[in-house]
């Protein structure tokens, strides 16, 4: 190894130098035009052209060339491993500079064709594995997500979640159109898991079907929707009697179709009763059923995407709260409530939800708890009260509206990003409250008409009374001033 000054016109950038381009040069520039370079370069030995690779040092290269430089220090090594060279300039690009998340995964993605694995690179860059590991699969992703995460639109987390859907484009268009902030990718892609699941629930049913021999149609038009279709269970043959499902699910004349929404399940149904000489039940309700189904299909399709949601909530809450440091943000709501209530724990999954935001079982507290451990188990079980009046609002349209608005503010005021339809309750609440406030507001101007006309009454029956009265007030007012 030897010092030397070399002319910046014999030095010449690595062809894997880690950077595409290099930025912020000109700060660097006024330092070197008024200090000279402190640090030498790292050079590979000169060629046969005279000309030494840069290992290190590319930006002080570029600084030397912009001021005019004729000579610039230089370190001249053996060459210590094509793996050893790229992570000597990474590692210098990495304290001086800030790659981009592309020009750091292709220098990563080049280790690895060296036969580097992940921990060797985290351990020689100084990165986290997991970032590591997160920045070599962006580089399998397709186009459209590596430039979205290059440019910040999507961080690297949720880039790299997003290979779980690399084999559907369309999936992967859905989730970046309906992506913002880390929570708001969060959401879209929990929903399209939830859709994922179904997909797949769709055609395990489907493929079952089939091989039972039964017909698979699209949702057919009822006869309460002016078609012909009726369900079998309410048919009946020529003499009375009720038609057994399992018994004509696979015979001609008969099919099914999945109802999609929240959990599929086979629906069947004959397409001509008249046909195979069948006919409704006297019984029958086709077009109240009709109803309560549509009912029923839209409810259940509002509580699948409420459940998605309410995981990325969740995990929103345990992130941000699920420690001693996060849970005293809250402890003076919680014990604000605690103190003016009796707060009941939940007895469903939200029980186990306040003991993983606590980190054991609220009811399982040692005696000797801590102040940290009693705050959290405060702050849980104010959160999981919480999420149950949420739920009871979004699901069962009833509950604390406005402790529902205030716990919605205060999350979204702690970073969260409202799904789609955390929002569409958010405005819904809001003009629910305006609405009885208008009505309250109404109610009272009534009541004080009223009050006017019986004072207005009693004014003409008694006379001077009231002008008494004013006078005694008056007095009394004087009185007290005095």
């Amino acid at each position: 190894m030897e010092l030397t000054q070399i002319p910046p016109a014999l030095l010449v950038p690595h062809e894997n130098n880690a950077h595409a381009e290099l930025r912020n040069i000109d700060a660097l520039a006024q330092t070197v035009e008024y200090l000279g370079i402190i640090e030498p370069l790292v050079v590979l030995p000169a060629d046969d052209e005279g000309r030494h690779t840069i290992v290190a040092g590319h930006r002080r290269h570029a600084a030397a060339i912009q001021v005019g430089l004729e000579s610039v220090p230089c370190v001249v090594v053996d060459d210590p491993g094509a793996g050893d060279q790229l992570v000597t300039m990474l590692v210098e690009n990495l304290h001086r500079d800030d790659l981009t998340l592309l020009e750091e995964a292709s220098t990563y993605q080049q280790l690895t064709l060296l036969d580097w694995q992940p921990e060797r690179i985290a351990q020689a860059t100084g990165r986290d594995l997991e970032r590591v590991q997160q920045s070599l699969t962006l580089r399998g992703l397709p186009e459209q997500i590596q430039q979205a995460a290059n440019s910040g639109e999507v961080d690297l987390v949720s880039a790299a979640t997003l290979t779980e859907f690399a084999h559907d484009p369309k999936a992967i268009e859905r989730i970046m159109k309906k992506g913002a902030g880390y929570w708001g990718y969060q959401h879209a892609i929990a929903e399209e898991r939830a859709r994922q699941v179904a997909k797949n629930e769709l055609d395990r049913l489907k493929a079952e079907l089939v091989l039972a021999g039964v017909k698979v149609t699209p949702r057919p038009k009822f006869a309460s929707e002016g078609g012909t279709a009726i369900l079998i269970e309410h048919l009946v043959d020529a003499d009375g009697n009720a038609v057994e499902v399992e018994e004509v699910k696979s015979e001609p004349g008969f099919a099914a179709y999945i109802n999609r929404d929240y959990a599929p399940k086979p629906v069947f149904y004959c397409p001509d009763p008249t046909a195979v000489g069948l006919q409704p039940a006297p019984d029958t309700w086709a077009a109240l059923n009709a109803d309560r189904e549509a009912l029923q299909a839209e409810e259940a399709a509002r509580r699948s995407v409420w459940e998605a949601a309410t995981t990325v909530r969740r995990e929103f809450l345990l992130a941000r709260f699920g420690n001693a440091k996060g849970a005293k943000r809250l402890l003076r709501p919680a014990l604000r409530e605690l103190a003016g209530t009796r707060m009941n724990m939940p007895y469903n999954e939200l029980r186990e939800f306040a003991g993983t935001l606590c980190g054991c079982p609220i009811d399982q507290l040692p005696e000797n708890a801590g102040l940290d451990r009693l705050t959290r188990a405060a702050v849980a079980r104010w959160l999981a009260r919480c999420e149950d009046n949420l739920k009871s609002c979004a699901v069962s349209r009833w509950g604390d509206f406005e402790h529902a608005l205030a716990f919605l503010d205060l999350i979204v005021a702690e970073g969260y990003e409202l799904a789609e339809i955390e929002a569409q309750l958010h405005e819904s609440i809001i003009e629910a409250l305006k609405e009885k406030k208008t009505e309250a507001d109404e109610d009272h101007d009534a009541d004080v008409a009223v009050d006017s006309d019986s004072d207005s009454a009693s004014s003409g029956a008694h006379g001077a009374v009231p002008d008494v009265a004013d006078d005694a007030i008056a007095a009394e007012a004087n009185l007290v001033g005095a």
